[in-house]
């Protein structure tokens, strides 16, 4: 392989790297103020939590019911995930109002 074949910046990653990376960063800062998200047009509300992928913190629910932190949406309501809450209390058998018992 040429030095020509793979451009490659300054830090040692590629700029497509950078650039994932940027976006990934700048995905976290327009999410910073929230306390919940909803994935998409969802209509459960999640709990956001931040995790480490590839030495990026980035946006993430509670439950990882959403891998893509780009479709996640800021939103003001209460946690409605079952899963987001029972992690977060330990119980798992908290009901949210309007949704179906998963447990008998």
């Amino acid at each position: 392989m040429t030095e020509h074949s793979s451009p490659v910046a300054a830090t040692g990653t590629t700029p497509d790297v950078e650039h994932l990376a940027a976006t990934l960063r700048r995905r976290r800062a327009e999410l910073a103020d929230a306390k919940a998200a909803r994935i998409g047009d969802g209509e459960i509300v999640h709990e956001l939590t931040t995790r480490l992928w590839v030495g990026v913190e980035i946006p993430a629910v509670v439950c990882a019911a959403a891998p893509d932190p780009m479709r996640l949406r800021p939103s003001a309501g209460p946690v409605t995930c079952l899963r987001c809450r029972s992690r977060r209390s330990g119980s798992g058998r908290e009901q949210v109002p309007g949704q179906e018992e998963l447990w008998s």
